[in-house]
């Protein structure tokens, strides 16, 4: 029995360090997915703005149940918060199976990507395992004093605040995302030649002309001799997802609606994309080093692009604010903040393949 609590003890509270760890080192994905549940899943748009908060909050709890587990610190408060994470995450990730809002939860960020119904999964047993650490709590014992545990648990959960405010503030130490420093963009856009591919199936809609009923039917058993049903509308209806390549939402196109996206990524000389998701909501100290962003560019014989999802008013205004000339593009939103976790951002690519990334306060003029 003890070696049982021993594994269940340490399985779920290294389920919980991992979890709060990938969070910690990318506090604005989680952010985001934040942003989704709200605008997506629950119709909360209002709650968007805690999004930030919340996920600096999530992130170091979740680590710090997970620490307090495995080192055994306080193990009857460690699995009474362990409990109170699976009694609100496992209806929640089953509410989000069933409807399928989103289509990742964002359990383990980037980091370990799993579907809705096997995340429900994984809380199903981690809350089997959590009650019987709850039923067999008296069993779990720690030679620390109280005060010792108490203070290692509150050190963890503050380091784990300041250690996602130093994330924020720069780049992740860990970039799990497909922009990340030594691929190549345009590699991870391609399809291998046997990937599979989406499969549709064609539905055809009918509408009987004596009943009004409205029927669908396949394309190979459509009512083609009965003069009853007249047609109304042909759809391809999904059936199986082929390949999605790691990048698949990459482009970048001018006013003009141009695509550059293939002339940048095969450019001969280096390029620097200025990251810039919102302009409106980019750090106003960021947008000063426009010009001299564009100055440095100049001087080592760089391309420079500007990127982002605004309108192309907002670039005008900004571009004349700031004095500044080198071209803008307009990219998904979704995707600007996958690239890089700053607004601004600058990546450095070589021939599509990124050699850099910094925040902005991090970028070296040298």
């Amino acid at each position: 029995m003890k070696l049982l609590i021993f594994l269940a003890r340490i399985l779920v509270g290294a389920v919980f360090v991992f979890s709060g760890f990938v969070k910690a080192v990318d506090p604005l994905g989680s952010c985001y997915k934040f942003t989704d549940y709200f605008n997506l899943a629950f119709n909360m748009p209002y709650m968007a703005e805690w999004s930030l908060p919340l996920a600096f909050l999530l992130a170091a709890l979740e680590f710090t149940t997970g620490i307090m587990l495995v080192f055994n610190l306080k193990p009857r408060w460690a699995v009474w918060l362990a409990f109170m994470f699976e009694i609100v995450f496992t209806p929640l990730t089953l509410y989000i199976a069933i409807k399928n809002p989103v289509h990742d939860c964002g359990c383990f960020g980037d980091a370990l990507v799993l579907d809705n119904w096997t995340t429900f999964f994984k809380n199903v047993v981690l809350m089997a395992l959590v009650i019987f650490l709850i039923i067999k709590r008296k069993q779990m014992n720690n030679p620390l004093s109280d005060n010792v545990e108490i203070a290692i648990a509150a050190s963890t959960f503050c380091i784990a605040l300041i250690f996602q405010h130093i994330m924020i503030r720069h780049l992740p130490i860990l970039d799990f995302r497909p922009y990340k420093i030594g691929n190549n963009i345009a590699a991870l856009m391609e399809y291998p030649p046997d990937a599979p591919r989406d499969e549709y199936k064609t539905q055809l809609i009918y509408k009987n002309s004596i009943t009004g009923e409205v029927k669908e039917f396949e394309s190979d058993d459509y009512p083609w001799n009965d003069s009853t049903w007249v047609w109304q509308d042909t759809k391809s209806v999904l059936i199986k997802q082929g390949y999605v390549p790691p990048v698949h939402d990459f482009t970048m196109t001018d006013t003009s609606g141009i695509d550059y996206t293939e002339q940048v990524l095969n450019y001969s000389k280096p390029v620097l994309l200025v990251v810039m998701h919102k302009l409106e909501k980019s750090e106003v100290e960021g947008l000063q080093m426009l010009r001299k962003l564009q100055d440095y560019a100049q001087k080592n014989d760089y391309a420079i692009i500007g990127m982002t999802s605004s309108n192309w008013d907002v670039v005008n205004n900004v571009k004349g604010e700031f004095d500044v000339q080198f071209p803008f593009v307009q990219t998904d939103d979704i995707t600007l903040k996958t690239i890089v976790r700053a607004n601004p951002g600058i990546v450095k690519l070589e021939k599509g393949t990124v050699i850099d990334k910094w925040n902005y306060r991090d970028f070296k003029f040298k």
